[in-house]
């Protein structure tokens, strides 16, 4: 058997397991494998920034729901990396970390950017390993990508900078069937899940991002039994405003309305949700929940029926099986109330301030994107206007959700951009979190990404602004320092283009409705303050 470099090792491993992208920058302990990437048929994005690298690999897995693959050198790159890495522990996103390490003679030494990476990333990874010996490499990437699908989150492999030309026997591994096998549901769990819908008169659907794929069994199952539907944020965009049974979502980011209708449901069916703010919901309630992640059931609530399984099959059993429903008196009150969610929404917030309003904004998006468009969302105000006004279906809805990182939707519409490219995508950012990955803007520029950028400008982080102001507190360092992002852009050679009123807005958005390069839309906003704005401790912050 002829022996080969660690490093091509390592990528005939991951080529053989789907591995397609690496998100990475370049430092000495990782130079060898880049240039192994060269001629390989892994393709190599790197970013201005290894926290964006980390967010994008996130973003990947969330967007496929695959393993992602992002790289960073020893020492500062594993620290900056590490905030893309939160993003996907939190959200259970499978993901594979490399980092590079000083060579092995020099580890435990005053050697500089030394560092034991795996103390950092303890705390984030579901495994982690140091490649101590070379002939491991494969038992130990096989390991550490099987931990990542299995259980969800992210797998670290430290190489040391000796290791990656060490010659070894190792053979690359084909990828297991059996990690794609999906877990039908029990019959007898579905049988008691049954009895209970049958029984009630007042049923409510809350429906996250584990519901991806299930729209049209969705809404039947809702209108088989009358039940109202909520959504997460991360399911936004699956089911819009015009179905009779649909009420947005709970919380900040929803409405009082939708919180009233479920504290009065006799029953809540909760499909591919881990969100439960405690402010929005019954005391007492009666749940059953449908999840094809066990450690997701009954995570945040009591539930009544807990059914493991693939989602789309668990939802076709309940179809063949449910009585269809005479509860006429509660479709009604589920249809009322939504007449007067849209009623209540199209009054809401008569701007009186400079800047468009921001959820005038996100009706004239609403109004142009197709339904095939992928939307990456910030963490801020954005999120709850989006939340509460953007009305249309849409392809995906990709966001940080239990972190809450700015700066994510950037590198999440690259990424996008990157896996689909025949698909239009848009990328909604505030002010402050495009700040913080502006060098990113290079990078659309550099692998020629042409995303919808919309910037959310109204000069203040506004979230933050806001929940002081509900607390009575002083406002201190909220206001921002914005440069001019039309020159700013277009000193990156991306177009930048600026709007001061919802015609102007409409007007770009209809010219550049067929995207053939990046462009940067600055919309002057302004800064009312969401219903709902508190500061308070997260008493649940699960948003999937």
């Amino acid at each position: 058997m002829s022996q080969q470099r660690l490093s091509k090792v390592m990528i005939e491993q991951l080529s053989k397991w789907g591995v397609e992208h690496i998100y990475g920058y370049a430092g000495d302990t990782i130079l060898k494998f880049f240039s192994e990437l060269k001629d390989s048929p892994i393709k190599l994005y790197t970013t201005k920034n290894e926290a964006a690298a980390g967010l994008m690999a996130s973003a990947e897995s969330k967007l496929k729901g695959q393993l992602s693959v992002c790289l960073a050198d020893g020492g500062p790159g594993t620290t900056n990396i590490l905030n893309g890495v939160a993003d996907a522990y939190s959200d259970r996103a499978p993901m594979l970390l490399i980092t590079g390490q000083v060579e092995s003679w020099n580890m435990g030494t005053n050697y500089e950017q030394f560092i034991k990476q795996m103390n950092l990333t303890d705390s984030l990874t579901v495994y982690s390993a140091l490649v101590t010996n070379p002939e491991s490499i494969v038992d130990l990437l096989v390991k550490a990508m099987t931990k990542a699908i299995v259980e969800g989150g992210v797998s670290h492999l430290v190489i040391p900078m000796d290791m990656w030309d060490k010659e070894v026997n190792a053979q690359a591994r084909d990828y297991l069937p059996h990690l794609d096998e999906l877990r039908l549901p029990d019959d007898e769990l579905i049988n008691q899940s049954v009895e209970l819908i049958n029984q009630a008169q007042k049923p409510m659907i809350l429906y996250g991002r584990g519901a991806k794929g299930c729209r049209e069994e969705l809404l039947e199952f809702a209108n088989k039994i009358n039940g109202g539907l909520i959504s997460t944020l991360a399911a936004k965009g699956m089911i819009e405003y015009n179905q009779q049974l649909y009420l947005g979502g709970l919380g900040h980011a929803g409405n009082e309305k939708a919180d009233n209708l479920l504290k009065e449901a006799d029953l809540v069916i909760i499909l591919g949700a881990t969100w439960w703010p405690m402010d929005s919901v019954p005391r007492n309630p009666r749940i059953i929940q449908l999840d094809a992640i066990k450690e997701n059931i009954g995570m945040t609530h009591p539930v009544e029926v807990g059914v493991l399984g693939e989602l789309k099959s668990s939802l076709q059993l309940l179809l063949e099986k449910v009585s269809a429903k005479n509860n006429q008196e509660w479709r009604a009150k589920v249809e009322g109330t939504r007449e007067l969610l849209l009623t209540k929404l199209s009054r809401e917030y008569d701007n009186n301030q400079t800047g468009i309003c921001p959820k005038e904004v996100m009706k004239s998006l609403a109004n142009i994107l197709g339904e095939d468009e992928i939307i990456t969302l910030d963490s801020g105000d954005n999120v709850v206007w989006f939340a509460k006004y953007f009305s249309k279906r849409c392809e995906e809805v990709l966001i940080s959700g239990k972190w809450r990182t700015m700066g994510f939707a950037l590198p999440a519409a690259l990424v996008a951009k990157i896996n689909y490219p025949q698909k239009p995508v848009t990328c909604i950012i505030g002010d402050g979190g495009i700040a913080m990955v502006l060098a990113e803007l290079l990078t659309a520029k550099r692998y020629n990404l042409p995303v919808r950028i919309i910037v959310m400008n109204n000069g203040v982080l506004a979230m933050e602004r806001n929940k002081m102001l509900s607390a009575n507190l002083k406002e201190e360092e909220v206001n921002l320092s914005n440069p001019d992002f039309i020159k700013l852009a277009e000193s990156c050679g991306i177009k930048g283009m600026r709007a001061e009123s919802v015609e102007e807005l409409d007007y770009i958005l209809n010219q550049h409705q067929d995207m053939t390069e990046t462009i940067l839309i600055d919309v002057v906003t302004a800064a009312p303050v969401p219903a709902g704005t508190k500061l308070e401790s997260r008493k649940v912050i699960e948003l999937v």
